[in-house]
């Protein structure tokens, strides 16, 4: 019970502190949707290419660096297999290769036994489905941090406001 109330409260410390960033709510935002396009490309493991892309992609496009590595936590060990899945069946659409992938089963080996062809299919597949949820992603929330931070900007107004 104390370990789901210890993630709880980090999942909001994390929340509230990409909130409170001393940046623009489009910088948040974009810093966001570009981290989960990032997290929606293939974890190939001991490598944080996730990671990388995200905070690449964020200096290219001038948007929050902390907001992008925050974005590409959309893709962690419990959803992987959903990725994976989504990834092959669109990679496939692409590139009809005869390769099988077990998203419930990936491991290195798997990714060594694939090949080349395999993480193609998978990186197109991540590129083209980390289009729409990065969209996605700015749009629902540029308009929940514009309104977040103008209710706490009110309620701090209200604060000062009975105090003097």
């Amino acid at each position: 019970m104390n370990v789901i109330f210890n993630l709880k409260r980090l999942v909001r410390y994390n929340y509230l502190k990409v909130l409170r960033l001393k940046t623009s709510s489009h910088s948040i935002a974009l810093g966001l949707a570009l981290g989960v396009y990032g997290g929606c490309l293939p974890a190939l493991p001991g490598l944080p290419l996730q990671s990388i892309i995200g905070l690449l992609l964020a200096f290219i496009f001038r948007a929050s660096k902390i907001a992008a590595l925050v974005g590409t936590w959309i893709s962690n060990p419990l959803n992987w297999f959903v990725f994976y899945w989504a990834e092959y069946k669109i990679g496939r659409l692409i590139i009809p290769v005869n390769i099988r992938i077990d998203p419930l089963s990936m491991n290195i080996q798997d990714f060594v036994s694939v090949g080349m062809k395999g993480v193609l299919v998978l990186l197109i597949g991540g590129a083209i489905l980390g289009l729409p949820l990065g969209l996605l992603t700015y749009i629902v929330s540029l308009p929940l941090i514009r309104n977040y931070r103008r209710r706490r900007a009110l309620r701090l107004l209200r604060k000062r406001t009975s105090l003097s």
